[in-house]
């Protein structure tokens, strides 16, 4: 197998290139290292402002972000990191994470017994023709049915009437709500903002985690929720509200105690997960009962196959990441070594009187 991504040691993860051709440019800040694990995968608040939108409504930026977290089947946490988005390339996060042979796969043959997949997006992942982010993601699930997705986003991306793709994201993403209850796509609501600023965020202040979410955010969660199950025909199997948010709603924005109830009447329980109006604080927040995806879809061996994996262990010099230099034709110099044998020539004194005589004596010598 062909291998398509480098993995290095960092001082509190791994940096992970998800392509090895990839390579350092000023067009693109993320670049090589779009993925990150454990510790490195943190980014500061600003960042996590200016992405997710938080705490106000919408992201501020037009960058892709997606956390995520990889469980055993017995809950245990195997990896946490994140991905990022290529903007020299045109690679979105979900796209480089599901390629085929890429990081992810590779994980899923080393620990067999993950079972569990949590993205936390600042976008929903499209299905565009430069991208293909929900095709990879569906045939991912394909090629392991023992594992379950849960998609969490801050804002919907690119649907509506004014972008000519939105057609294909929405039926993409209704085709990948059709796999509930393996998959379940959730808008980021108040508890789940909290177990982000806690595990992937770095300078959170104090009164984000007390007061975490403005009525702003809060009335946006709910907006997504209600567009999400207008758009997949699926409500969300997660939803929560702040109290705050519910005692000010009427202060701050009134109409949002409109759009709340008829949240409430839209979205009703699903198989017992109803539209969780009150707060559950964040020790709970994954300790929800387990959707009864087992009995429908019982666990069935993975498709796995012999690869290939890297794995550096220390961080490439500065002279490794330039390209050896091999000079070309034109650059030759061809020298050929040529061996002269120089030979002097001895010259005879040339003496012409004498010669005179010689001759005279052998005529006279002949007539006698």
């Amino acid at each position: 197998m062909a291998l398509t991504y480098e993995e290095y040691t960092a001082p509190q993860g791994t940096l992970v290139k998800p392509y090895y051709w990839l390579h350092f440019t000023e067009s693109c800040a993320k670049c090589p290292y779009h993925i990150k694990t454990g510790d490195e995968a943190r980014v500061s608040y600003m960042e996590f402002y200016e992405t997710f939108g938080f705490p106000y409504a919408q992201p501020q930026r037009g960058s892709h972000l997606v956390f995520y977290e990889l469980k055993l089947s017995s809950g245990t946490l195997v990896q946490k990191g994140q991905v990022s988005n290529c903007a020299l390339y045109q690679l979105h996060p979900e796209a480089m994470f599901f390629d085929m042979e890429g990081y992810l796969d590779a994980l899923m043959y080393t620990y067999e017994d993950i079972a569990y997949i949590s993205l936390y997006s600042n976008y929903t992942p499209c299905n565009e023709r430069a991208h293909g982010c929900i095709g990879k993601m569906h045939d991912f699930l394909l090629n392991y049915p023992s594992t379950r997705l849960d998609v969490y986003f801050s804002a919907l991306y690119h649907i509506g009437d004014r972008h000519y793709e939105s057609g294909w994201n929405t039926e993409a993403l209704r085709t990948l709500a059709a796999l509930w209850p393996r998959v379940t796509i959730n808008p980021i609501s108040n508890g789940t903002w909290l177990a982000i600023l806690h595990r992937f965020v770095n300078g959170v202040p104090w009164t984000a985690l007390y007061n975490p979410v403005l009525p702003e955010r809060a009335s946006a969660d709910l907006a997504n929720a209600h567009q999400i199950a207008t758009i997949t025909g699926v409500n969300p199997s997660y939803i929560d509200v702040a109290p705050h948010f519910e005692q000010q709603r009427q202060r701050f924005r009134p109409e949002s105690a409109k759009l709340y109830k008829f949240a409430q009447a839209s979205l009703p329980a699903i198989n017992g997960m109803a539209f969780a109006s009150p707060y559950q604080p964040y020790a709970n927040l994954f300790n929800l009962p387990a959707l009864p995806w087992g009995s429908m879809y019982p666990p069935q061996p993975q498709k796995t196959r012999p690869k290939m994996v890297v794995r550096h262990l220390n961080m490439p010099g500065t002279d490794e990441w330039k390209t050896p230099y091999s000079p070309s034709p034109r650059d030759e110099q061809i020298t050929e070594m040529v061996k002269i044998n120089e030979v002097p020539l001895t010259e005879k004194p040339s003496n012409s009187k004498g010669q005179e005589k010689t001759k005279a004596r052998a005529k006279n010598t002949r007539r006698n």
